[in-house]
């Protein structure tokens, strides 16, 4: 029982598929992050390629930028975490 060429997904499936997955992942994180109290004051945004995420915005304090870092990192689906966010105050 071998697989054929003809058994494999096509590639855009598989890209379809994907973005389905990042797009879940991207939902998943923010509402972590925008429900966790110790994230108060904090601005958000989520991107997700490849289960690559990417979270920027604004936090005001290190401790803050640890916070949403670990918590992104710690959902499920989630290869890498990648900070793109700036402490300080919202502008």
């Amino acid at each position: 029982n071998t697989l054929s060429l003809h058994d494999a997904l096509p590639i855009s499936a598989l890209i379809a598929n994907n973005e389905v997955h990042d797009t879940a992942l991207v939902e998943k994180v923010e509402t972590l992050l925008r429900t966790d109290v110790g994230l108060t004051g904090s601005q958000f945004r989520v991107l997700s390629r490849s289960a690559v995420v990417t979270v920027g915005g604004t936090v005001p304090d290190e401790h803050a930028l640890r916070r949403a870092l670990d918590l992104a990192s710690g959902v499920r689906g989630v290869r890498e975490v990648r900070n793109a966010m700036e402490v300080g105050s919202p502008k």
